[in-house]
């Protein structure tokens, strides 16, 4: 103990950049939700099971693009699960918040099974088609273990579904990889 002031330790290259790292995790908690908020507020008569595959899984791809988080997914389907719950919503089935975070792990497995498919569009898309189609496999189980039967499965059979949700999923994750493609290429010029 001499007085004199003692000499940094820590190299400000090894030091982590907390507030970009939080202000990723509220865009991609903000995008799970403004996600939820649009599936429920967005009235298309189309009659289609599955037809908010289209803006739900663009924005969830948009997160996935957007974010290099491991589970990205998964961090914006919390957001999309928690506000779920808020009554305004209208979200009555009980187990759509599992779904969707099943939803969110499944994609971000698929995004990393293929070595991070940067320009790919097409395997990207297929990912999010396999990923929303998560929602009627998941439906189809819940029926075949408790006899509980999704109300799309009385009007469309057990096939529709599954096929709408796949295309749907894969129409909106071309959407929302091809608009963070097209940013990200203008940014590039």
């Amino acid at each position: 103990m001499n007085g004199s002031v003692s000499q940094k330790t820590i190299s400000k290259a090894y030091q982590t950049n907390t507030i970009s790292l939080v202000l990723e995790l509220v865009l991609l908690f903000s995008l799970g939700i403004s996600a939820i908020v649009l599936r429920s507020y967005l009235r298309i008569p189309l009659g289609i099971p599955g037809r908010h595959g289209l803006e739900f899984m663009a924005i969830l791809m948009i997160a996935r693009r957007v974010s290099k988080l491991p589970f990205a997914s998964v961090i914006a389907m919390l957001g999309a699960t928690s506000f779920m719950f808020v009554p305004f919503i209208g979200i009555k089935d009980p187990s759509l918040p599992v779904i969707y975070l099943l939803m969110g792990v499944v994609l971000d497995i698929l995004y990393f099974a293929f070595k991070n498919p940067a320009n790919r569009l097409a395997i990207l898309s297929l990912i999010g088609g396999l990923a929303y189609m998560v929602i009627p496999v998941s439906r189809l189980g819940i029926y075949l273990f408790t006899g509980v039967i999704d109300h799309s499965f009385i009007k469309s059979g057990f096939i529709i579904p599954v096929l709408s949700h796949f295309a749907f999923g894969v129409a909106g994750a071309l959407l929302g990889a091809g608009l963070v493609y097209s940013v990200k290429k203008i940014r590039n010029k």
